[in-house]
This record gives C-alpha cells, structure tokens and sequence, in this order.
C-alpha cells in the first residue's frame, strides 16, 4: 500500500510538471521569447535571495536548493497565462497538455529514482558542531594524561571523575571518563605498582592518593 501511495505521488509530480511544461511553452508563444525572458528573470531575482534566507534561518531545511524554487515561481508566473492560452485553444489545448503530461510519467518510469539527500537542520549542524568542540576538548585532555603528570595530579584527576560520575555524565562524557581513567590505571600500576595493588584490595576508594601517595616521613613515589 505504502508502495503503490509512493508511485501515485510520483507519477502526479510528474504529470504535473508535463502540464506545467507545456504552459510554459504556450507562455512563452503567447508573450514572446524577449518578454518571457525578462519575466523569467524578474521574478528568479526576486524569489532566489528570499528563498536562500528562509532555508538558512529554519530550522528543518523545507527544500533542497533556493535557486530549483525561485526557478520554480518564475516557471510557475510564466505557465498561469500559458495555461490559460492552452485552455482557450479549446480541444487542441487539452491534448497538447494531456500529450506533455503523458511524455513526463514515460520518462518518469524509465528514469531511475535519485535517492534524495536531506541537508541538516541549523539545530542538526550546531548539535554537531558543539560534539565536535567537546571531542576535541576530551582528545586533548587524554593527551595531557598521556604527559608526565604526577601520581599526586592523576590522583586527583581520578577523583574529578569520580564527582563527574556521580553527578550523571551522559554517554558520552562516560565514555570519555573511562578512557581518562584506563589511563590512569595503567599510570597508577606502571609508578606505584605495591600501592596500587593496596588500592585495588581496599575496593578501589574514591581517593587513591592515601593508597600511592608517600606517607609524611617516607621517600617520593616514582613520577
């Protein structure tokens, strides 16, 4: 059913645009290829700049191309008094309409269908824009993680993500938080490898610093 609305839909657009063809036509016999061409013109200059202002500020794009609809309205300015000359042809008219219509659905069914590409809304594309900014704030992060940073400092970066955590980070920010804390894992072990096995059989607290922290009294832990 779904099918069949799709391919009646199509076959009017294309019927429709036979029609609207052939009015065309019959406009430009009725004005004159130099009037016609001055209000094709006219009225693309007119509708084009409005037609691009209006699709930059919605937020879901309405059509493809500001220059296909003011093409569009000057076709369609020109067709209504081409239409009007086909009709006061009488029988002959109606043919010639009937004939442009049929020739658009032929070429129509034997023209494969173009898959259509949407452009992003303005909400899509600054969406977009605002995920890359906060991946690239988290790539340089975990590259600052990957620099010489103290065990003191990665102790409290891990503590930072323990606050983000409970605070509820959503998926991305998580999985950020777990490449953050893979790479101090793998810091904790590498420096303090005795204090981060006291860590982890303590239940990995949210303060790792009392576990790979020298005490008062002892020796540096190893940065």
């Amino acid at each position: 059913m779904i099918l069949l609305s799709a391919v009646i839909r199509r076959v009017g657009l294309a019927a429709s645009l036979g029609v609207g063809t052939a009015g065309v036509l019959a406009g430009v016999m009725l004005l004159g290829p130099a009037a016609a061409s001055i209000l094709l013109v006219a009225v693309f200059a007119l509708v084009w700049p409005l037609a691009a202002v209006v699709r930059h500020v919605a937020d879901e794009a309405p059509y493809g191309s500001a220059a296909l609809v003011a093409a569009t309205a000057a076709g369609a300015v020109l067709c209504l008094p081409g239409l009007v000359r086909l009709l006061a042809w009488g029988a002959l008219g109606v043919t010639t309409a009937l004939f442009f219509a049929l020739l658009f659905v032929l070429i129509d069914l034997l023209v494969p269908e173009r898959e259509v590409v949407r452009r992003p809304s303005r909400k899509q594309r600054r969406l977009q824009r605002l995920t890359e900014t906060q991946l690239a704030d988290d790539e340089r992060l975990i590259e600052s993680l990957q620099c010489p940073l103290s065990v003191e400092e990665l102790c409290g970066v891990w503590s930072d993500t323990v606050t983000q955590l409970a605070q509820g980070a959503g998926i991305r920010d998580r999985q950020a938080v777990a490449e953050v804390r893979r790479i101090c894992l793998d810091e904790f072990e590498r420096r303090n490898p005795s204090g981060f096995q006291r860590w982890l059989d303590a239940g990995a607290p949210a303060n790792p610093g009392h576990y790979l922290l020298p005490m008062p009294g002892e020796g540096p832990s190893a940065n």
